[in-house]
């Protein structure tokens, strides 16, 4: 009899266990189903995920898109995995393990004024933000995320400020390790890698950053490398009309960047390799504001380079300070010494580095996570 007995409580525990795991798995099949329309209901018609998957300490999304009116990506995701401890959450302790994200794609466009173009993910306008200042609401619960990765990452950045045609700037192969990263944003540091390639009419550059930056305040401390950046891609941005057609030309540049309290101190080597011109050019042309016979001879005796110093500081909050601008100068005025010739006087304008760019990227990016903060209800 207890031998029967024992079969039958056997029996028993087996089957119950079977009725959980179908149970739980029914469940949680029917969770990612609930939580896929959830998000797509927050976030608007523009966005999608193909599939959401949710196991225990861990969420993975895939083929994540946000489209604009005319139905073009602006955003998309190949995969997103994120991982917490989800008693935490129960805790009221909001810490976030990791995030990779693997071949994300973002374009990023600017109007006439410079003004970032992000019409499927509205900000929160002053006027919204004081209605939710008088409501008194709740301030949300910060989250920690220790890690996020970027793995396959592309950014296309174009430019409609320019004078005549748009300029697509491509950013590819981006591979970006940042920690601890708090919501809302925090004075900490978050140190982070950068590495991506950046393609070019002749080649393809490639672009690596290291160091930290505090998100709140804006506070940078990081050093800057590019390698082989074709700057025949950038023509729009240097080539004035009267100025030397330059049809091939690199770039190489080690710069340390220190932001602190709004002002910026960021001295750094240039070196331009292999420059080419237009074939009829006159020797009366410029290239970036200095006499291209000047250029042509030093070409000819430095191995087809030209090493140049420079340092850009100000403030970033005085109007009158431009980040591009400031390149210009310094670039210039690099050339000119390196040539021997008298700053004053020296014209044009010089190689920006896409300067806006970046900086547009870096707000564009802010955009669109002010963006899905608000329609999570952050």
């Amino acid at each position: 009899m207890k031998k029967k007995g024992l079969k039958i409580a056997a029996i028993v525990v087996v089957g119950i266990v079977l009725i959980l795991g179908v149970t739980s798995a029914i469940l949680i099949k029917q969770a990612n189903k609930l939580i896929k329309a959830e998000l797509e209901s927050m976030l608007g018609k523009d966005f999608s995920i193909q599939k959401l998957e949710l196991n225990w300490g861990k969420v993975e999304g895939t083929g994540i898109s946000f489209k604009n009116p005319a139905g073009k990506e602006i955003l998309k995701i190949g995969n997103a995995t994120i991982e917490a401890d989800f008693l935490g959450f129960l805790r009221n302790k909001y810490i976030i393990s990791s995030v990779l994200l693997k071949d994300l794609y973002m374009l990023i466009e600017t109007d006439r004024q410079g003004n970032v173009i992000m019409p499927a993910l509205p900000v929160d306008n002053e006027k919204e933000k004081g209605k939710k200042e008088k409501k008194g609401a709740k301030e949300s619960q910060p989250v920690l995320i220790k890690k996020v990765e970027i793995r396959n990452g592309s950014i296309d950045y174009l430019d409609r400020k320019t004078a005549k045609t748009p300029i697509l700037t491509k950013i590819r192969n981006i591979r970006l390790d940042a920690n601890d990263i708090a919501i809302p944003l925090g004075t900490n540091f978050t140190p982070y890698t950068l590495k991506a390639d950046v393609p070019g009419n002749m080649s393809t550059g490639t672009l690596m950053s290291k160091g930290k930056v505090k998100l709140k305040t804006q506070d940078v401390d990081s050093r800057v490398e590019t390698r082989k950046i074709d700057i025949t891609m950038m023509k729009p941005y240097f080539q004035k009309e009267g100025s030397v057609n330059v049809t091939k030309g690199f770039l190489d540049l080690d710069m340390d960047v220190k932001i602190a309290s709004r002002m910026i101190r960021a001295p750094g080597n240039v070196v331009l390799k292999d420059l080419e011109f237009e074939s009829g050019s006159g020797m009366g042309s410029k290239f970036l504001g200095v006499p291209l016979s000047l250029v042509v001879a030093f070409l000819k005796n430095s191995n087809n380079e030209i090493p140049m110093k420079f340092i850009v500081e100000g403030s970033l909050d005085n109007p009158k300070f431009s980040l591009a601008e400031s390149f210009s100068e310094r670039f210039s005025s690099g050339l000119a010494e390196k040539l021997g010739l008298p700053l004053k006087g020296i014209g044009g304008s010089a190689i920006n580095l896409g300067s806006e760019g970046a900086k547009t990227v870096g707000s564009g990016i802010k955009g669109l996570a002010d963006s899905i903060k608000k329609r999570l209800g952050r």
